[in-house]
């Protein structure tokens, strides 16, 4: 069983933005990471995604859910600050979801962090490099509902 962990592309610096955050947006480059995540998942059989209710997560994973055909399921377990309603949320879908199909979640780096931090306590393997740059792609792998693995994908690895 996978479950894919998308951090949110590139958005509008906070600086330059005075609007609420959760409506902040992409900026130019975070939408071409967009469809490059897209491309990324193309050859991918998914089955559901969940996003974070704000804007800039919900525009990176558009692409995705239109190439699918799949309608986003917005979710505040997956909002910034929202930790521990994450955990849960993985372990709920590494224990339901069909083995051949995989869900995609997207969410924001605090989130994502302490997220690969959890399963790595619950002893998840990272046989190579971790991070949690924006438009990155944790790849995480169960076995029986149990953590085994995780794989990191940089951003620009998504456009091969």
């Amino acid at each position: 069983m996978k479950i894919f962990v998308v951090r949110h592309a590139s958005a509008i610096e906070r600086f330059f933005w005075s609007g609420d955050d959760s409506e902040r947006p992409l900026n130019e480059e975070g939408s071409n990471q967009s469809l490059m995540i897209a491309k990324y998942f193309s050859d991918i059989n998914i089955s559901s995604i969940f996003c974070s209710t704000a804007v800039r997560c919900q525009q990176t994973i558009w692409p995705t859910a239109d190439l699918f055909g799949i309608q986003i399921e917005l979710s505040n377990s997956l909002s910034e600050g929202s930790t521990s309603q994450t955990s849960d949320l993985i372990e709920k879908l590494a224990t339901t979801e069909d083995s051949d199909a995989y869900p995609i979640l997207c969410s924001h780096g605090d989130v994502i962090s302490e997220l690969i931090r959890s399963l790595t306590l619950k002893g998840m393997n990272i046989p190579k490099r971790k991070g949690f740059g924006k438009a990155s792609i944790w790849e995480l792998i169960f076995l029986s509902g149990k953590i085994e693995s995780g794989f990191y994908h940089e951003s620009h690895l998504s456009q091969t």
